[in-house]
């Protein structure tokens, strides 16, 4: 079943997973959901919301569901900054696992991410913390070959087991 942007956040809360549209296409999986889209401010909102209930509805706090949300839209942001593309396709999967969650968001973004040396707590810098968040967030992470590019494949915490 799939939900759009306009129904995403409405299936959020009814567990329901309405039709497809432009620009949103979500996935139910086991556990999770599996979303196919085009870089906006309401597809991002909607990956967002839907990223932070999922661990809330398998058994972890609503701590786990901010960080994954956070971590989520870090890497879409990243995504988007990185890319040399007017229109940026993205794949994001997010399910609960039993030792925690697990994020991957695909991009086409050539190479690999590049760490730069910025103090998290840096009053000045604009950017450059992204790595640093992903080391201070998740259990761990990488970046692997993936259809669309590459795929940024994050752990994080620990649900009840």
């Amino acid at each position: 079943m799939t939900a759009t942007v306009s129904d995403a956040l409405h299936a959020i809360a009814s567990n329901e997973w309405p039709a497809p549209a432009p620009g949103l296409v979500v996935s139910k999986r086991a556990k999770g959901f599996h979303a196919v889209l085009t870089a906006s401010p309401e597809a991002f909102s909607a990956v967002r919301a839907l990223t932070r209930s999922v661990p809330t509805r398998y058994g972890g706090g609503p701590g786990l569901g901010e960080t994954a949300e956070l971590v989520v839209s870090e890497l879409m942001g990243n995504a988007v900054r990185a890319s040399t593309s007017e229109s940026v396709h993205l794949i994001v999967e997010v399910y609960a696992t039993s030792p925690g969650i697990d994020v991957i968001v695909h991009d086409c973004v050539p190479g690999q991410p590049t760490r730069r040396d910025v103090a998290l707590d840096s009053t000045e810098a604009m950017s450059g913390r992204g790595l640093h968040l992903l080391d201070l967030l998740t259990d761990h992470w990488t970046v692997e070959p993936s259809p669309l590019g590459k795929q940024v494949r994050c752990r994080l915490g620990c649900l009840p087991g």
